[in-house]
């Protein structure tokens, strides 16, 4: 596969995007606030209707970073957060990057042992924590030594503050928002190896097995966030500092994390949302704000197109898990907005692929798109109009143009039984293209033999391998470990490729399920199970055949809507899809459930159910529902 024929080049050009970003600054995380506290003064955070600005973030950030070097903690040193997504989370990882430390991640919604292991393996030094949590903090300081804790309460950040704090029983406890208080701004000059000193130690958790924690540099953050950048192409350079974005999915997730820091890198005004469940909070915050971007998970779109959405056309940006066709059509249907996935795994930071086909739409093709971006790139005309739109105000240039894309997704719409041109430029249930810089490879599964581009040109699969900027050093705590000998990271997922370079992920090897010797891809199950009127969630799983070594059995488990429990019976489902799957690919069992389990960021657990399919089976729940 030759740099020179790789296809997504050509969309590159379209959208005004540059094939390197080389030379990438030798500059900590930090840095990135540091920057946009100079240069977009007025915006910052937004939390429960209280706002801070990046300047005063900053301002807080170092007295925190002066904070923790008064506590002995020096270059290198571990910080774990028991934090929701909040300013108060931005504060902690800011500070602990302006320390030279390296930051834990972590959710109270873990699993005790998965806490217990990554805080043995990772030794913090000092914990901050939400006071929410202190019950999961005082369950892990039973079992593991933390010198330092440091704790805040939600409010600490709104527009009813404490005026005072209660003891705190632990030892070596205090409030944060007393640190930053009574410390002056002096944090430690560190001299910074970008390339190799860590900024976060980010725990991620397998199919199985305790999670392994992926070493993260300041390089391998940077980079990311940079090329999430340039990725709408000139029009979100354009926006830089004059659009609002709602961020309600959980920043201690590699996704969440990298996403506050591209924000930031925007200087948009950001809107947290703490509780990444809360849909109606979400909604009121869209209609008071008018964020132009929501970024999330799919659970979290799919909730928000059973709330009234009409007319508030935003743009969504999906990842971490796969996103259903029929939620994008629902969005796009109730909202007048569209929604955007991506692509990304932990060992790259996480973020390699987006697909922004939909914007080719909204825009009228790739001709006009080219177009416009050639004309934006000429001297001084992105600053004058950058500078125009940042005097219109957040709100005002929100409310116009999430009404302009609402227009624009109707009129570009597909109507019934019509195949025109306007919507071929859209592709959806694909990744999208490549981030600049990061480097694909595609083997063979089962032998490992790497495909030619001839090859996947002509329609064969293969396992995705990738390597960029932003790829770990390596799993904790040793350098290389988890990279193969060339230095690709070798993802499980099962992918092919289109004409214009767009990626479509087929199946995990991991979900992928053997029949028989035929291959199951449960991905594709699924997106046509979503299809299904009644089908809220849907997962396909497969478990080992007692009668066939070697080979699986497929089950699917079905959360239906409100409107059918009670009502939809697996046979039913079960006829449905014998019209649409090959005979090898019919469950031997379909389990009809009130709700399916969804890990802590919101995606489906196939691991527990997984798991709960085989006690079903060893319980003689499994018999042949196919005859």
């Amino acid at each position: 596969m030759t740099i020179e024929r790789l296809p997504w080049e050509s969309e590159y050009r379209v959208f005004g995007i540059p094939k390197t970003f080389k030379p990438y600054p030798e500059k900590p995380v930090y840095d990135i606030l540091e920057t946009v506290s100079k240069k977009y003064k007025k915006n910052g955070l937004i939390q429960n209707n209280y706002k801070i600005t990046y300047p005063e973030l900053k301002d807080h950030v170092d007295r925190l970073a002066t904070a923790l070097a008064g506590f002995g903690l020096r270059k290198g040193d571990r910080v774990a957060t028991l934090l929701p997504t909040s300013i108060q989370f931005f504060v902690a990882d800011y500070a602990i990057s302006r320390a030279g430390l390296v930051q834990i991640p972590s959710s109270s919604l873990e699993p005790p042992d998965n806490l217990e292991h990554k805080f043995k393996e990772g030794s913090p030094k000092a914990l901050i924590c939400l006071d929410e949590y202190l019950d999961v903090a005082r369950k892990i300081l039973a079992k593991v030594k933390i010198p330092h804790i440091i704790i805040t309460k939600i409010n600490d950040y709104s527009n009813s503050q404490p005026e005072k704090y209660e003891d705190i029983k632990i030892q070596g406890s205090c409030w944060m928002m007393d640190l930053i208080r009574n410390t002056d701004p002096n944090p430690p000059q560190i001299i910074y190896n970008v390339e190799e000193d860590l900024e976060t130690l980010l725990f991620t958790g397998g199919t199985t097995g305790l999670p392994k924690g992926c070493m993260l540099t300041h390089r391998n953050i940077y980079a990311n966030a940079i090329q999430n950048l340039h990725v709408m192409g000139q029009a979100g350079l354009l926006l830089r500092g004059a659009i609002s974005v709602l961020l309600g999915l959980p920043f201690f997730h590699s996704y969440g994390h990298l996403i506050m820091h591209s924000m930031t890198l925007f200087g948009f005004n950001q809107i947290l949302i703490n509780d990444p469940r809360d849909t109606d909070g979400m909604v009121q915050m869209i209609k008071d704000y008018r964020p132009v971007l929501q970024i999330g998970v799919p659970t979290q779109f799919m909730k928000l197109c059973e709330t009234e959405l009409k007319g508030l056309g935003m743009l969504g940006l999906s990842g971490s898990a796969p996103l259903p066709p029929s939620a994008q059509e629902e969005f796009e249907k109730k909202s007048g907005g569209g929604i955007m996935e991506g692509y990304g795994l932990s060992e790259m930071s996480p973020t390699t692929h987006l697909n922004t086909s939909f914007l080719l739409r909204l825009l009228g093709g790739r001709i006009p798109v080219t177009i416009s971006n050639l004309f934006m790139q000429l001297p001084g005309v992105k600053p004058v109009l950058n500078g125009a739109l940042r005097l219109v105000g957040t709100r005002n240039v929100g409310f116009v143009l999430t009404r302009a894309f609402s227009l624009l997704t109707r009129l570009t719409a597909a109507k019934p039984k019509d195949k025109s041109k306007k919507t071929s430029v859209e592709k959806r249930g694909t990744i999208g293209v490549p981030f600049p810089d990061t480097e694909v490879r595609i083997i063979e599964v089962g032998t490992g033999k790497q495909l030619s581009w001839s090859d996947v040109a002509s329609g064969k699969v293969g396992e995705m391998l990738l390597r960029g900027p932003q790829r770990m050093l390596g799993y904790w705590p040793e350098k290389g470990d988890g990279v193969d000998k060339e230095g690709f990271i070798h993802t499980s997922d099962v992918v092919k490729v289109d004409s214009n370079g767009y990626f479509y992920i087929v199946d995990r090897t991991k979900d992928m399920i053997i029949v028989s010797g035929y291959k199951v891809y449960s991905r594709e199950v699924d997106d046509i199970l979503y299809k299904h009127k009644a089908v809220d969630l849907a997962a396909t799983v497969g478990i080992p055949d007692p009668e066939r070594e070697g080979s699986e059995r497929v089950v699917v488990y079905i959360q239906p809507r409100n409107e059918f429990k009670g009502s939809l019976d697996s046979s039913e489902i079960i006829s449905y899809l014998k019209e649409k799957v090959p005979k090898y690919a019919i469950p031997k069992k379909v389990f009809i459930i009130d709700e399916i389990p969804l890990t802590e960021v919101q995606k489906v657990d196939k691991k527990k159910l997984r798991k709960l399919a085989i006690e079903q089976f060893e319980d003689g729940e499994l018999k042949d529902a196919t005859a």
